[in-house]
């Protein structure tokens, strides 16, 4: 049997384990995309659902404190909804200066047009822009012979 606290916090009455939250866990957004390195897509939890529950067990269950002094900061993925269909963050030094919003860019870049492209063209240049990015970081991180820049 489980009943809500006041907090909005539904407890089993036996055990005292949090089943669920009435609200998001507060906590949630740091096990949202995950990193896996410098650059590469983070590790996506698919639901935010998800998200919300390892909160509840890490934070409220296991009795694990909030970080303290992060060495990481989430900062929105500009690319992320058009690439993925979802809103996803980048986890960057603390230290890293928060992104010039898009209207204060200075700089104008001009692209190719693709406003007549169909949804098969769309798709396939997404897809082969995400695995340059992936390459590209790859290489970024590999040993310098590996880059061309040194010898064994």
């Amino acid at each position: 049997m489980a009943k809500a606290d006041k907090d909005g916090i539904i407890r089993d009455r036996r055990t005292g384990i949090v089943l669920a939250r009435k609200d998001r866990h507060p906590l949630a957004d740091l096990f949202k995309d995950i990193p896996m390195g410098d650059g590469l897509p983070g590790l996506h939890m698919g639901l935010p659902e998800v998200e919300h529950l390892m909160a509840i067990h890490v934070f409220d269950n296991l009795g694990c404190s909030p970080p303290q002094e992060p060495l990481y900061k989430a900062v929105p993925d500009r690319e992320s909804l058009t690439a993925t269909g979802s809103d996803r963050v980048l986890w960057v030094p603390v230290a890293t200066p928060d992104p010039v919003p898009v209207e204060e860019a200075d700089e104008q870049i001009f692209v190719a047009d693709i406003s007549d492209y169909n949804a098969d063209q769309m798709a396939a240049l997404e897809f082969q822009m995400q695995q340059k990015k992936i390459a590209d970081k790859m290489l970024e991180q590999a040993d310098p012979h590996v880059r061309g820049e040194g010898e064994l």
